[in-house]
């Protein structure tokens, strides 16, 4: 029994491990930015998984859902953590804005490589680099849908 229990904790953290997500990826050679209705028709009744908090190495610390609505209100998960508020595209960003001041919202550049989706604040200047620096915000992929970028989200 004590194998099965160490063996089933091995198997959890080497998975987690092996989708960890590190901020370093260079996303510049099949990157897409998503503009407009893009933003809309690509978060509009779609459930998200991703991450964020990257630390000094590079890897996510923080892993989140997040349901975004075709009436505009979002549900924000982390853990035990939950949040309601809305979403929509503005200005081509993707913004949130949150019931409670708990939670930070904001507005997003959203650029696309395969089924991954990155997202820059728009508190952070648009440099015609962007794509090269690693300050991306999060990472996400719609739920249940097996990541196409490297390295894959957790």
């Amino acid at each position: 029994m004590n194998r099965l229990c160490l063996s089933l904790g091995l198997f959890f953290v080497l998975s987690e491990t092996a989708f960890a997500q590190n901020q370093s990826t260079d996303i510049r050679p099949s990157a897409e930015r998503l503009i407009g209705t893009e933003i809309t028709n690509a978060f509009s009744d779609v459930t998200h998984k991703g991450s964020y908090n990257f630390d000094r190495s590079g890897f996510a610390s923080n892993h989140y859902i997040e349901e975004h609505f075709l009436d505009g209100r979002v549900i924000y998960y982390e853990g035990k953590l939950h949040r309601e508020g809305v979403w929509f595209e503005n200005n081509d960003t993707l913004c949130f804005v949150y019931k409670d001041n708990l939670m930070n919202g904001g507005c997003f550049r959203v650029y696309q490589v395969e089924n991954c989706f990155y997202y820059f604040s728009d508190q952070i200047q648009l440099t015609e680099w962007e794509l090269g620096e690693d300050y991306w915000t999060a990472r996400s992929v719609v739920k249940g849908e097996m990541p196409q970028c490297e390295p894959a989200i957790s």
